[in-house]
């Protein structure tokens, strides 16, 4: 088997003296750091075949999950999950559970723990994913690395969730312990989103309708809404743009109504606007903003997406990639004696 796994590694003709342990190792690293993660999960996966009593093994094992789940991720279809999927990153699960579990003082078991709550989350199931954050902060407190991120993720988890007390309390925890961590720039954004979780969402502000409309958000109460801010120049709008359109759609039959807003940036006007939404085939209404609606809800990025219940509160805000399904599913489940109330168009 190791004569094998080595051959795997080291198919591109190497030196025959060579530290056969290091070389394999460094080769799978070598796979990842230029963007083959396929590959590179593959080579992690070897090596620890190969070499199983290698005080690396369990980072190789981390490694090749990780490569499972970038696979995972490539076979996801505009941001949601496909039976490729899943099965990919069932795969990547059963590594991070292996090292996780059966190897909890290695290096790498809270980084497995972590990524078993990363797996759990895009696999939709928000509560194991809460759970395995949760694991992180408890069993690996002295991990440096992986507690902060822990303790992020468990957030943003939480938000999904709609639980806004315990998603604001892990925020809150983050500035406190890390007010220099990677994510205390996203993190105190989230907590001013915060502030208008529950809330009545503040009034939009048309300054004209460019196409569908007009609304006003008490004349939708009873339909969840969801507030998406965009650009017509705005590329990472541009990459979203095929979710959020089939995201518009296929939650129309709900009676979910959305709601483009837009400003005059960079010369955009009703028209070109008009002009932009028609030739790609954006099915949503839309207006040109007073440039008081987007101050209105804290935003100051796009794209970014507010939802807003049927009773007309605030209860999302998010960059629209992170919508979990079942956030989405229980806004649109909840019952406010509305529900049965026309779409508007």
């Amino acid at each position: 088997m190791k004569i094998l796994a080595i051959a795997l590694l080291f198919g591109l003709g190497l030196s025959p003296a060579f530290d056969a342990e290091s070389d394999a190792f460094d080769a799978a690293k070598a796979l990842k750091k230029s963007g083959k993660v396929a590959e590179a999960g593959a080579a992690f996966e070897a090596f620890a075949k190969a070499f199983p009593d290698s005080p690396r093994v369990g980072e190789a094992l981390v490694e090749a999950g990780v490569g499972w789940f970038g696979v995972a991720r490539d076979r996801q279809v505009l941001h949601r999950a496909t039976p490729e999927s899943d099965e990919a990153f069932g795969k990547a699960r059963d590594f991070f559970a292996q090292v996780a579990a059966d190897r909890p003082s290695d290096p790498s078991a809270g980084r497995a723990q972590y990524m078993l709550g990363s797996t759990d989350l895009f696999l939709g199931d928000l509560p194991s994913a809460e759970k395995d954050y949760s694991l992180v902060l408890e069993k690996f407190a002295s991990d440096p690395k992986y507690v902060p991120k822990s303790l992020e993720r468990r957030a943003a988890v939480r938000r999904h969730l709609l639980q806004d007390d315990l998603a604001l309390a892990d925020l809150h925890k983050y500035l406190a312990d890390y007010p220099k961590g990677e994510e205390a720039e996203s993190v105190a954004r989230y907590v001013q989103f915060a502030g208008l979780n529950g809330k009545q969402a503040p009034a939009i502000d048309p300054a004209a309708w460019i196409q569908g409309g007009p609304h006003t958000l008490e004349s939708l109460h009873g339909h969840v809404v969801g507030l998406y801010f965009f650009a017509t120049w705005c590329e990472k709008c541009a990459k979203e743009m095929p979710f959020v359109r089939e995201l518009a759609r296929r939650t129309e039959p709900s009676g979910m109504v959305f709601i483009g807003v837009l400003d005059r940036s960079k010369g955009q006007t009703v028209e070109s606007v008009g002009a932009f939404m028609k030739e790609n085939d954006l099915p949503f209404a839309a207006f040109m903003d007073k440039a008081r609606t987007k101050p209105a809800y804290l935003g100051t990025t796009i794209p970014d997406l507010v939802l807003i219940d049927k009773a007309g509160r605030v209860r999302w805000h998010d960059h629209p990639a992170n919508l979990a399904e079942y956030t989405l599913e229980t806004l649109i489940g909840e019952d406010d004696g509305k529900a049965e109330a026309a779409v508007p168009k």
